[in-house]
């Protein structure tokens, strides 16, 4: 069966020009000893080495192929305080005291990431100016209004926007409403990726890179990972390949739902059109189902999240699509000259939320960030650092779960690719008749 670890698609140039190079990380060569092994040199590993050498413990990561080379150098760049569901969703599908206790935890996620930013000088083109969702039906309008509502009364700073301030906001009328949450924003996640490792590596970590865990197995009172030309022996071991999990855990990739996720960037806007679009530095994304965030990049490229094949391994981005969007958001832009397309994979579990899973005495994996991958691993790190340090459960958010793989993963992808042509038709249904932006300012 395919695995992603295997898709050769590279990193895309938009982020290598304006990332800084990542730390020595020569592969893993003879036998080692550490307190703490991880597999996966994404955000969740990195995060995890990192806060875990932070407590003094001795730590080797293990990458597969290069730091960041999979679906967290290839993520869309925004640092949001939300699950894939929302807060009535996490509350009800978690109970009140631990459904509370993740959404708080989501809700700080943003802070989390700038404080380590700015604790380790992270040089990521961060931009923290908020995040703007915008209402596609007035149905979905009432559904911000109500989160605005929720994260109001937490004291957070959400606000609505009217039909002026929206359009003052994006650069465009198209939109009547939008939600603006002032505690997110938006950077180039290889970049943030790499400051991870390069912090890592600054507090003792030891990053291989080019060194694929052929085997996981107890040995005494720990566990032996083997690569090609190496091995470690360690007293505890995590596991965060995400979509790119191969089958060193029994049954981890049978728990969740690998999809390709597209990207495009169009050639630098002229500086007057620049200014015209998104002009306060806010991305977007709107209320449809399927890929509507927008955000303009420092160097005047408007990026998209766009559809396209979710499980082939070929097949390119839906580009006449991509292009209607952004002339009918921006019509200024007139007939956009694109610059770069690239993929990467996401892991979709079956109810859409991250899961801990402890696969054995001292050992655990981390998957199912579905697509909400910065604030959220970066959160996971940290909080696995902390199991394995004792913190009591009462302190820790996210439940652990028992591995289940789902039963029709191998039906996974005509059924959800149904699902996704019923999204894609209502989507366009609904956007026929959104509610259009009144008034003046």
């Amino acid at each position: 069966m395919f695995c992603p670890l295997d898709d050769p698609s590279p990193l895309p140039e938009t982020y290598l020009r304006n990332a800084p190079p990542p730390p020595l990380a020569p592969p893993l060569a003879g036998e080692v000893k550490a307190d703490i092994a991880i597999v996966g040199g994404g955000y969740t590993g990195l995060s995890a080495a990192l806060h875990m050498a932070e407590q003094g413990r001795s730590v080797v990561l293990l990458e597969a192929r290069t730091i960041s080379s999979g679906g967290s150098g290839r993520a869309f760049g925004q640092v949001v305080p939300y699950a894939k569901h929302d807060h009535a969703h996490i509350l009800a599908h978690f109970g009140p005291e631990a459904g509370n206790r993740i959404v708080d935890a989501l809700g700080a996620g943003p802070d989390f990431v700038w404080s380590l930013i700015e604790r380790h000088g992270i040089d990521c083109d961060a931009s923290r100016q908020g995040l703007l969702f915008a209402a596609h039906t007035r149905s979905a309008q009432a559904g911000l209004e109500a989160r605005a509502a929720f994260w109001q009364k937490r004291g957070a700073p959400v606000e609505m926007l009217d039909a002026a301030a929206t359009r003052r906001a994006i650069g465009s009328d198209y939109y009547a409403v939008a939600l603006l949450d002032h505690r997110g924003g938006h950077l180039n996640p290889l970049a943030y990726a790499r400051g991870l490792a390069i912090a890592a590596a600054r507090h003792g970590v030891a990053l291989h890179e080019n060194s694929r865990a052929v085997s996981l197995a107890p040995e005494g009172d720990g566990w032996r990972i083997r690569t090609e030309r190496g091995s470690v022996l360690a007293r505890a071991v995590v596991v965060g390949t995400g979509a790119y999990s191969d089958d060193l855990v029994p049954r981890l990739r049978s728990s969740f739902v690998p999809m390709r996720a597209h990207q495009l960037v169009t050639r630098p806007l002229s500086d007057n059109l620049r200014k015209s679009v998104l002009p306060a530095g806010q991305p977007i994304t709107d209320t449809r189902r399927l890929y509507s965030g927008m955000r303009l990049l420092s160097d005047g490229r408007v990026h998209m999240s766009v559809d396209g094949p979710a499980f082939s391994r070929t097949g390119s981005v839906f580009m006449a699509k991509a292009t209607a969007r952004l002339r009918a958001v921006f019509p200024q832009l007139g007939e956009p000259e694109w610059d770069e397309t690239w993929t990467g994979w996401v892991d979709i579990t079956a109810d859409q939320y991250p899961h801990i899973h402890e696969i054995g005495p001292g050992a655990w994996a981390i998957i199912g960030l579905s697509g909400r991958g910065i604030a959220f691993a970066t959160l996971l790190g940290r909080e696995i650092a902390l199991r394995l340090a004792g913190r009591p459960e009462s302190e820790l958010f996210l439940p652990v779960t028992a591995l289940k793989p789902i039963t029709v993963r191998p039906f996974a992808a005509p059924l959800v690719g149904a699902l996704m042509t019923s999204y894609r038709v209502w989507d366009r249904l609904e956007l026929r008749s959104r509610p259009r932006a009144t008034g003046s300012g």
